[in-house]
Parts: structure tokens; sequence; C-alpha cells
């Protein structure tokens, strides 16, 4: 099998509560974290509340050129969600970095699956 590209899955506990509930502020972070890991933006991020009680947070979606950035943010127990996929490699540990100085969580949890092409 080949590899088409990675995903890179990243829980992160007990955010900065005023951060993780500043849309401007999420914008500004993935714009950063794009240029970080060495990406192009396709179109703007988007970045919407929704939900309710418990499942109630921002949610942001950026569409780079070779896939995607998607987060998700609970208000409730200030944690973030972080997805991003690409068929072009990227470093891990950067993405760790830029997650850590933007929204300064207590708790980082990285998963990294390849994906492949049957």
């Amino acid at each position: 099998m080949t590899v088409f590209g990675w995903d890179l899955a990243v829980d992160a506990a007990n955010c900065d509560f005023k951060k993780i509930t500043d849309a401007e502020h999420i914008k500004a972070f993935v714009k950063e974290l794009v240029e970080d890991i060495d990406m192009v933006a396709f179109g703007e991020c988007i970045v919407v509340k929704f939900g309710e009680g418990k499942l109630e947070g921002f949610s942001a979606v950026q569409l780079i050129q070779t896939s995607c950035i998607t987060i998700h943010f609970a208000d409730d127990n200030c944690s973030a969600y972080f997805n991003v996929f690409s068929c072009k490699a990227f470093d891990e540990d950067t993405v760790k970095k830029c997650i850590v100085k933007w929204f300064h969580p207590q708790a980082v949890k990285m998963t990294k699956l390849e994906r492949f092409v049957p």
C-alpha cells in the first residue's frame, strides 16, 4: 500500500477559556499554523459557535491545498480537539508547539495516522 496522507488528531485539555472563546484569536491561530507547517490556505477560515450545554463552543474549518484543518472547542471543560489532514507531510511537533503557544493547554495527547491508498 502507498501512503496517501497523514492525519494528526490532537486533544488539548484545560485550555485558556478566553482564548478558546475568541473567534478572532482562533482565526489568527489557524493562519499561523498553516504557515508554520508550510501549507497553503484555500479560502478563508470558517469559525462558528454553536451547540448547547457541554457541546457548546466554536468550531473552525480551514481548507488547505492538500486537505484540511478542523478544530472543535468545548467551552464547558475548556478542551479543544484539532485534526490536521494532509497529503503533504508535516511536522506534528510544530503543530503541538503552535497549539501550546496559542491556547495554553495543561495536557496534550497526539495521535498520528498514515492514510493509505489500497
